[in-house]
């Protein structure tokens, strides 16, 4: 049995495989090696099959690797749903409010802006929500610096706390509510 190089390799790969199969499907066509070395990778599902479809994908030109990994990206843009689209769903909802922590990409030591917001989102009692190409280590140090927040201030969750405060005052320090109802 072999085993993965790094972390994560057979579930990289079987990602990775499976947004290529149908770019291969439309560029190349079923009757392609690659396409069947894909599909095949994805069926068996191990390592050795997917390092086989991985290795059958870098052994291709150039240019045919360039069109398929550019067409990797025009699939996930083709998911965008369109701002009307968006919009037309944001209409039917009520606004809910929520605790929002706000934290910038690039501040390492800044505490979370906490605010009670309204928002037209289907959300669930938590949701993070991570722009794509932050680094891992840095939005994990950003999730424990706002959990460390929640609780070292427990109030922060409590809705008779955010109803006590004007909405136009946004604490970025727990501290500072405790201050002001000195």
């Amino acid at each position: 049995m072999q085993r993965e190089r790094y972390p994560g390799e057979q579930r990289g790969l079987t990602l990775f495989l499976s947004e290529l199969q149908p770019v291969v499907d439309l560029v190349l066509g079923r009757d392609h090696l690659l396409w069947h070395a894909v599909r095949r990778a994805l069926q068996k599902g191990t390592l050795e099959a997917l390092r086989h479809a991985r290795q059958v994908f870098n052994n291709q030109p150039r240019e045919i690797k360039q069109l398929l990994s550019l067409g990797i990206v025009e699939v996930e843009r083709a998911d965008v749903p369109s701002k009307d689209d968006l919009l037309d769903s944001y209409a039917t909802r009520q606004p809910e409010e929520f605790v929002s922590f706000d934290l910038a990409a690039t501040s390492e030591a800044d505490e979370p802006v906490v605010r009670l917001r309204h928002e037209l989102v289907d959300i669930p009692a938590v949701r993070v929500m991570v722009r794509p190409g932050t680094l891992p280590s840095s939005a994990a140090a950003k999730l424990r610096a706002i959990a460390d927040l929640i609780e070292r201030d427990r109030r922060l969750l409590s809705q008779r706390f955010w109803a006590d405060r004007q909405f136009h005052v946004e604490p970025t320090d727990p501290g500072s509510a405790e201050r002001e109802r000195r």
